[in-house]
């Protein structure tokens, strides 16, 4: 996987994502994202073939504020999410 950060200002971050997951890993980033209030949107689109290269975009409400971190903080809870799912079901599935 390849991250470009194409655009970080004014509260709006664009990003360029090659070589990865071309739905399920983005879908859950900006499900999470969309739950921080904070954040005004968050989606995605492809650039190129769907398969090669993804657009991420993330708009803050106050443009003063970080997108990037928002995605950090996006990121650290799907972790916590996923781990407690494979703990789990190794629980549950042994």
């Amino acid at each position: 996987m390849e991250i470009e950060i194409l655009k970080n200002e004014n509260g709006y971050a664009k990003i360029n994502i090659k070589k990865s997951d071309p739905h399920t890993l983005f879908n859950l980033l900006r499900n999470e994202l969309t739950k921080n209030p904070k954040v005004d949107f968050s989606g995605y689109w492809r650039n190129e073939s769907f398969y090669e290269s993804i657009i991420f975009q993330v708009r803050m409400k106050d443009e003063s504020e970080d997108p990037i971190q928002a995605i950090y903080s996006a990121l650290e809870k799907i972790k916590e999410q996923s781990s407690e799912f494979v703990d789990l079901c190794k629980i549950k599935l042994a």
